[in-house]
This record gives C-alpha cells, structure tokens and sequence, in this order.
C-alpha cells in the first residue's frame, strides 16, 4: 500500500478513536448504525418518488450492483428496474420494485459493509469468508496473503489490528467485536 493510503488509513482509525466507540456494546452500536439514509418506519420510496433520498438510494444501487442509474433524485422507471433487480438478488425481499424499509435495510447494509461473513474465524479457518478478511486486512497495510488460510501471519495482523483500540480482545479471532470495528474502519 502506498504512503498516502497508510496516512488515510491512520488518520481514518484516529478519527474513529476521536469519535469515542463505547468500550462495550460496540457490535450492536455499529450494526444498527447503517443506514444509507433514514427512511420513516412506514415510509416507502416508489416511482413517481423525488428528493434527495431517491438520489441516495440511486446512488447506493450504482455501488451495489452498478445499475448505472443517473443519481437525479427522480425516481423513474430505471430506477424502478434496479429496485427490482436488487430485490430478486436477495432472497427475503419482496420483489415489488418498492423501496420499503427491509430493501432499505438490505441495501444500506451491503453499501455500508466491507461483506464480511457471520461467524467467527480463527487458526485453521478457511475459504471464501478469510480471503475477504485477508483483503480487508491487506488494504489497511497489513502484511498477509489473500490465499482463504487463516494462518499466523493473518492471525499476527488481526492482533495488530486489533491493538489499536482498546474495547477489543487482543486474540487474534475475527469475531463479532473485531468485525464491527474493521468493517467501520474499512467504510469510513
């Protein structure tokens, strides 16, 4: 990684330090912290919809699944489409081609989410789920292969990562705490 993204990154975890992440509760602090926007509880965005969370959705659909749609705040039969499209692509949602709030939910998360997988990953796990946090831990500068085999060199840098703030255990498992925080540092 070059020196300017290692100064972003330093300067990305200081503000995270500065902005005061609780000792505890910070799994469920940052999970419930998603939101692309605020949608109204029984708020629904559909065609015909304007404003500047139709062009924010727009927007979160362009990095989603690259609908290439104008982000104009209008929400029109393109848009349309990509709802539907981005609804069909995720099992429990409704595909109505509205934006209600579980496809709200859905799309803010995968914007706001690195795509680490549940569980918790340690010495000896392998696949899909440790190439991806292989690729996290590799775009903040750490030293690891992305070869799916967590190891002791992906074990060493989650501790490094780790150490660097003070609510997280420093053993070297991806679990809940640690994923919350790197997949915050990782979109911030």
């Amino acid at each position: 990684m070059n020196k300017w993204k290692m100064i972003s990154a330093t300067m990305l975890t200081a503000s995270v330090l500065l902005l005061g992440i609780p000792a505890t509760g910070v799994g469920a602090e940052i999970a419930s912290n998603v939101a692309i926007f605020d949608l109204a509880s029984a708020g629904v965005l559909k065609e015909g919809s304007r404003g500047e969370n139709v062009k924010i959705m727009q927007r979160g659909l362009n990095k989603a699944m690259g609908a290439e749609l104008t982000e104009d705040g209008i929400f029109g039969p393109n848009t349309k489409t990509a709802v539907l499209a981005f609804q069909k692509s995720k099992k429990e949602l409704a595909n109505d081609g509205v934006y209600g709030p579980a496809t709200h939910a859905a799309l803010s998360k995968e914007v706001n989410s690195f795509g680490f997988a549940e569980g918790v990953l340690k010495v000896g796990s392998r696949g899909e789920a440790v190439k991806t946090l292989q690729k996290g831990l590799k775009d903040m500068s750490y030293d690891v292969s992305v070869d799916g085999v967590y190891g002791p060199k992906t074990k060493e840098a989650v501790i490094s990562f780790q150490k660097r703030f003070p609510e997280l255990t420093n053993d070297g498992v991806f679990g809940p705490k640690t994923k919350a925080v790197m997949d915050k540092v990782l979109n911030d």
